[in-house]
């Protein structure tokens, strides 16, 4: 059954920079990690690197920002459930398939699943944002939020919110010590991005803020206050943000 629903995100200002900086529509970025999401890797099963971490950020929201858990009664969506969940974990254990046929079965699996569970539950199949554009939500990231009483605007907006260059940055600059599941999310989906004309017709003014960039790191590597450390960054590449912006115009 179709449902729709008005998303109200709030965009931090770390966000829209980072998705700038790298090139990255912010619709884009938020649909890859949605379309990531896989119950199958929840249920254990073996997926992608960029699978099982979007599907760990929902843990990790789960783990921070809580959930509220509602029971499901109906017998036969109970069944279906349970009928689905067996045929996955017998999918993870067969000795016969290697992990890329494990995967495609898995997808046919889920997409059978959709089909017998959309006519009775009332998913959100899609969210238009402010400005008049569509996330579509997959039956993955819509059962996962069901079975961990998470909303979907929540783990939306957990995921925006933990994007931040300023931090990242900042915290890994002596030495790693570690980069949030969403900023690793992000630099997967850039991997395998093609730049495309714009981000080629700015590349004078990326290699200007690069070449910066390396200076300040040096000059911050005897700032022993993180604080301090994350308000020049900030400011560094707010810096860079505007510079882009003021080209396009």
């Amino acid at each position: 059954m179709d449902s729709k629903k008005q998303l109200r995100l709030s965009y931090p200002e770390d966000f829209r920079v980072a998705c700038r900086i790298n090139n990255l529509n912010q619709q884009e970025v938020l649909q890859y990690f949605i379309n990531k999401v896989s119950f199958y890797a929840f249920n254990g099963g073996e997926m992608d690197a960029s699978s099982l971490l979007a599907t760990n950020i929902m843990l990790e929201c789960m783990d921070e920002t809580g959930r509220d858990i509602v029971p499901v009664k109906e017998k036969k969506i109970q069944k279906i459930f349970l009928k689905n969940i067996g045929l996955l974990i017998k999918l993870s254990a067969n000795p016969h398939l290697n992990l890329v046929e494990k995967m495609q079965e898995s997808i046919y699996l889920m997409e059978e699943w959709a089909m017998e569970m959309l006519p009775m539950v009332n998913y959100e199949t899609s969210i238009e944002t402010d400005n008049e554009e569509a996330l579509m939500l997959s039956f993955d990231f819509n059962l996962l939020c069901k079975v961990n009483g998470l909303d979907s605007i929540r783990v939306l907006q957990y995921f925006i919110d933990k994007i931040s260059l300023p931090i990242d940055r900042a915290i890994n600059l002596q030495g790693f010590v570690k980069s949030e599941s969403c900023m690793v999310l992000m630099q997967m989906m850039l991997i395998g991005k093609a730049y495309d004309d714009v981000y080629n017709h700015n590349t004078d003014i990326s290699r200007h803020f690069s070449s910066r960039l390396e200076e300040l790191d040096k000059r911050l590597m005897r700032e022993r206050e993180l604080v301090t450390r994350i308000r020049v960054y900030r400011a560094f590449y707010a810096e860079w943000y505007n510079t882009l912006q003021k080209n396009i115009e």
